[in-house]
């Protein structure tokens, strides 16, 4: 995708419900784009083509070209020497960086969301967990990502503070597209056991467990990366292609 930092000046003579449908159409596109890095929808290194993205999105280039050159200023995209846009690669000392603040962003978080849970909210998680179990079984790489992503955040969101989400999300929007490899670890197989240990330590109020169990899985996690992560932030594995794993993401 060539010039994606380029965007369009505002017109002073544009109705106000025409500036209001625009907006939506750019919050749209975020939201859209933010949860396919955050889910590993995309890989590392992947060029993003802005033609494929609008069609796929139902929108014009124009949201799309501002929203990359957004994901870009913020960290979750790179432009590449040719003006392409895509996931940054992370190289196992950038992994490690990474995955240790999420050890601490994330345990902090999980264990809030303990002292306030719920039934309703365990309830959510475990039909959550049910859902990435079969997924799991069926060797379903989509339903895997995307319910592990919707069981973490629907935990965390549960610990009701405004600052510590945002900053978990920008965690997982860097090493999101990073994600799809651990799936491909034969050692270390997906089994959402650190997700069951959650679940059973919620019920019993053990907040210290709850908070245990979400650097584990981390730590699992980061060890399944980084046994198969390149210094150029590939690794030697069978990948699958995007455009067939997430047609809607």
């Amino acid at each position: 995708m060539q010039n994606a930092k380029a965007t369009s000046t505002p017109d002073p003579d544009t109705p106000p419900e025409k500036k209001g449908e625009r907006r939506q159409v750019h919050e749209h596109v975020l939201s859209r784009m933010r949860r396919g890095l955050m889910i590993g929808a995309f890989l590392p290194g992947q060029v993003l083509s802005l033609r494929k993205l609008a069609a796929g999105l139902g929108t014009s280039p124009m949201p799309v070209r501002e929203v990359l050159s957004r994901l870009v200023a913020a960290g979750a995209l790179e432009e590449t020497a040719n003006g392409s846009v895509a996931p940054p690669r992370l190289g196992p000392d950038k992994l490690e960086d990474l995955f240790s603040v999420r050890e601490a962003l994330e345990g902090m978080a999980a264990e809030m969301a303990a002292r306030y849970a719920t039934p309703a909210l365990i309830k959510e998680l475990e039909a959550i967990n049910a859902k990435l179990l079969a997924a799991i079984e069926k060797r379903d790489i989509a339903g895997c990502l995307s319910f592990n992503q919707e069981f973490h955040f629907t935990l965390y969101r549960g610990c009701r503070s405004e600052v510590i989400l945002p900053l978990i999300e920008a965690l997982w929007l860097q090493f999101g597209p990073t994600m799809y490899m651990s799936l491909l670890v034969p050692s270390m197989p997906w089994n959402a056991a650190d997700h069951g240990a959650i679940l059973d330590a919620l019920k019993k109020g053990d907040r210290t467990a709850v908070k245990r169990g979400i650097v584990h899985d981390i730590r699992t996690t980061k060890r399944a990366l980084l046994s198969v992560l390149g210094e150029n932030g590939m690794a030697d594995l069978p990948f699958a292609a995007r455009s067939e794993l997430f047609s809607d993401f």
